[in-house]
């Protein structure tokens, strides 16, 4: 009795039944009561099984190497589709033209569409003997190819051949099922969300044709849908953003615009930034936020690529120049009123160090609090400033009298008071010529350095040379005009006679130059 007769099934019945019929079997031989019968029926199913599947794999082989050669579908797939169902091998051929669907990249679209339209892949209807595996195959790469398809148009910008491929959605059959139409306005959804260019005409065809209504149950995601109204607006808030960015910044959205969008070079933004508060970054963090999200094609035109070129400038400290005008400033001062031949050039230098370090260091901490005194008058400030000419600032942005001005003054002054007028116009010259090497540089000292780290290790190294060469100089130039011990006018006359009695003999009068000079002047 083969397992054919134990199940009473013909021989060439397919999985679907042989389990069909052995669960209706089950039903009535039950292990407790018939334990050598319930054998016999598990063992003929496993054989049936087996023997099913050994004779659609010979099957399948067959129909594969006969379908090898591909040839045009103008008849030749369902000819020998015919030919298989007449032989009973329709299952094998199907599974046979389902790997090839895979595994080869020769299959044209036409046969692709014929098999999907004859056999309902991945639909409700399609067969369930398949291997699950292939018909994921199958589906991740139908998914694959539409997807690349569309994102390569969005890509180039090209509004036509995106809308075209969409518009041929209707004949991919699969994308009419709830898990693939699911995944459809998934990938629509982020394609368009994750855009370099926004289309407004794309946006408004697609929302048509996926049934994405501007109010009550969407079938687009809800935070990608949120993100793509947001898009949708981008246009008008840009050109708000771009308004602001040319008016008077008065409002930290308003410096926000300027430093984001606003006409400027690099060395104008790093300058027009040293001038912001805490306010005003946060709203510079916000603005930047919402164009990396919502407006990558504007991110990308910005200073490099991004929105966030500025975050290094939010706590740099850029007021090397008055300190370096500072320093210069007390230093020549105090060389010019020194006595150049008295041998007191570098006890004076080292005077006028410590003083500059000390003027460094108090205006710093007076900046400290000066900064967000002068911000809360900015509005007064911003107006002062366009009255005055901006060919002489350092970035061709007008200087800010208050804030940028009236600290230089102050410290100018001071030197002066303390060091000559020499010391506050040596400062003065000092900013101005490093206001002019940054207007004619075109990039910054770091950007400079990390790309020439041999040059800055040289040049740190001659100027390193220079202030040694220029401490030898004027220690050499010292010795020349001191006195060692015992040369020259003394501040009383050594005598030896000094410190014994009048009586001594030695030290009668007349004196005599032993009696002077004692043993020194052997």
């Amino acid at each position: 009795m083969t397992c054919w007769d134990v199940l009473d099934l013909p021989p060439d019945a397919d999985s679907r039944t042989i389990k069909r019929t052995y669960a209706a079997l089950l039903k009535k031989t039950r292990p407790d009561d018939d334990p050598e019968g319930f054998q016999r029926l598990r063992e003929a199913y496993e054989a049936a099984l087996n023997g099913q599947e050994s004779v659609m794999d010979d099957a399948s082989a067959a129909v594969a190497v006969e379908m090898a050669a591909p040839e045009p579908v103008d008849g030749t797939l369902p000819q020998r589709y015919e030919q298989a169902l007449a032989q009973g091998n329709g299952l094998a051929f199907e599974v046979a033209l389902l790997e090839r669907c895979i595994s080869d990249d020769t299959v044209s679209d036409e046969e692709l569409r014929w098999a999907f339209d004859t056999f309902h892949w991945l639909s409700a209807w399609q067969r369930l003997e398949l291997p699950a595996q292939w018909l994921d195959a199958l589906a991740s790469q139908c998914r694959q190819a539409l997807r690349s398809q569309l994102a390569l148009a969005l890509a180039q910008r090209n509004e036509a051949d995106f809308l075209n491929a969409y518009a041929r959605r209707d004949e991919h059959a699969w994308l009419r099922q709830p898990a693939h139409a699911q995944w459809f306005n998934q990938t629509l959804a982020t394609l368009l969300c994750d855009g370099y260019f926004w289309l407004p005409a794309l946006f408004e065809a697609v929302r048509a044709g996926q049934g994405w209504p501007h109010g009550g149950e969407n079938p687009c995601p809800e935070d990608e849908w949120q993100h793509l109204l947001r898009r949708e607006q981008g246009p008008a808030f840009i050109a708000h953003q771009r308004a602001l960015a040319v008016v008077p910044p008065h409002t930290a959205q308003q410096r926000a615009a300027r430093l984001l969008l606003a006409p400027m070079t690099l060395g104008q933004r790093r300058a027009f930034a040293q001038r912001l508060s805490e306010a005003d970054w946060e709203a510079c963090r916000a603005l930047a936020a919402r164009i990396k999200a919502d407006h990558p094609d504007v991110a990308l035109s910005l200073p490099g690529g991004t929105a966030y070129f500025w975050q290094e400038w939010e706590t740099a400290v850029d007021t090397w120049p008055l300190a370096l005008a500072t320093v210069l400033g007390c230093v020549t001062g105090a060389l010019f009123q020194a006595p150049w031949f008295s041998g007191v050039l570098v006890s004076t230098l080292g005077h006028a160090l410590v003083w500059s370090m000390a003027y460094v260091v108090g205006g710093a901490l007076a900046w400290q609090v000066w900064r967000p005194l002068v911000h809360r008058v900015r509005v007064l400030d911003e107006s002062l400033a366009v009255r005055l000419p901006t060919r002489l600032c350092p970035t061709r942005l007008p200087l800010l009298p208050l804030r940028d001005l009236l600290p230089g003054a102050i410290m100018s002054v001071a030197i002066s008071v303390q060091f000559g007028a020499v010391a506050g116009l040596v400062m003065v010259a000092t900013l101005v010529v490093i206001g002019a090497g940054k207007r004619q540089a075109r990039t910054g000292y770091k950007e400079w350095s990390t790309r020439h780290p041999r040059k800055t290790i040289g040049v740190w190294g001659l100027v390193t040379l220079l202030l040694t060469m220029m401490f030898a100089a004027l220690k050499s130039f010292d010795s020349h005009y001191q006195v060692g011990r015992n040369q020259g006018l003394q501040q009383w006359t050594e005598r030896v006679c000094s410190r014994m009695p009048r009586t001594a003999q030695p030290c009668q009068a007349p004196a005599t130059q032993a009696q002077w000079y004692g043993q020194e002047a052997e």
